[in-house]
């Protein structure tokens, strides 16, 4: 499998290309009143509005901190059956802002060695751990970090469809 490998603070993570549209650079997203806390707001990307996660957020370590290689992983949550550049109307994205986003790396996720991933009680999303020949890196899925209710009403909140 392919997949970008990014930080946040010092752990490596990575995300299956497949379920990615396009990394685009980490630019500033517009905030949503009300949004949870890890969701910094969102941005337009090629005409449809999409939420942006922040991964040290979530993960408990304030903000991304503001680096040149932060950027933002524009992730396609209903990708199966898509070719790559393909867009649909109901497609549903989500943006991941990570820092130290550089690469484009091969895993095996059934490789010797590789483990399931402790259970994590409130980070659905966290997968198999590997090791590269940089270290241990955990798999993201990217569609289980945030429910589907919460992304429809940052969409419409964010479009102005919603009070």
């Amino acid at each position: 499998m392919q997949a970008v490998v990014f930080h946040v603070g010092p752990e490596r993570f990575a995300i299956d290309t497949s379920s990615i549209a396009e990394v685009v650079p980490g630019i500033p997203a517009r905030p949503v009143p009300g949004a949870p806390e890890a969701v910094t707001g969102v941005i337009e990307y090629r005409g449809i509005v999409v939420p942006v996660l922040d991964l040290c957020r979530l993960f408990g370590r304030g903000d991304c901190p503001s680096r040149l290689s932060n950027r933002i992983i524009v992730c396609d949550l209903q990708r199966a059956g898509r070719r790559w550049g393909e867009q649909q109307e109901d497609a549903s994205y989500l943006g991941v802002l990570a820092e130290n986003v550089t690469r484009v790396t091969t895993l095996d996720p059934d490789a010797p060695g590789s483990h399931p991933g402790p259970a994590t009680e409130g980070f659905d999303g966290l997968g198999r751990i590997l090791r590269d020949a940089d270290g241990l890196v955990q798999l993201v899925a990217v569609e289980e970090l945030v429910p589907a209710d919460v992304l429809q009403a940052l969409r419409l909140q964010a479009s102005g469809e919603a009070g």
